[in-house]
């Protein structure tokens, strides 16, 4: 039986502030430098907004119920709970971090839909504290469940799958 523990995570708070600064910025670029037009990329950034906030639920709510989390913003921490399962089926066969990954295209759709180059620059250096992140969760996990984690690290894809 897993006990329930909490790993240090030093990137939460620079990765939410980041991210926040970003939008705000994308935003502000949207209406004082575009005047609220629309570019060619707000169809794009629409469709990854989209398919990156589905990703990122849906793995929030696969990791709720497998791994037995008290609630979707349970999911936000690095912990193990108590009783934990390592999930590896759903969204989580293919990759191990499909929360990072639609969280990294739901951040990358909002500022594509302002087509703000500005803004995407926050993004792109937020999204290197996530890599950092996982590091650190993996690390945790590998505490957790040894053997059986690093098997399933042989067999998928830390956040695209097939190809990283």
């Amino acid at each position: 039986m897993v006990e329930k523990k909490m790993v240090k995570d030093w990137t939460y708070l620079p990765f939410m502030a980041i991210t926040s600064t970003g939008f705000a910025v994308a935003v502000l670029d949207f209406v004082f430098i575009q005047n609220l037009k629309f570019q060619v990329f707000a169809l794009a950034g629409l469709f990854l907004f989209s398919i990156g906030g589905y990703v990122r639920f849906k793995a929030r709510l696969e990791l709720k119920e497998k791994a037995r989390f008290d609630s979707l913003a349970a999911t936000a921490k690095l912990q193990i709970m108590k009783d934990h399962q390592l999930v590896k089926d759903g969204l989580y066969k293919h990759i191990r971090h499909p929360i990072y990954l639609g969280e990294t295209l739901r951040n990358c759709g909002i500022v594509m839909l302002l087509s703000s180059i500005y803004g995407i620059l926050f993004i792109v250096v937020a999204t290197v504290l996530l890599l950092f992140r996982i590091e650190i969760e993996e690390r945790m996990l590998i505490e957790a469940f040894g053997e059986e984690y690093k098997e399933y690290q042989k067999n998928t894809k830390k956040i695209i799958p097939y190809i990283y």
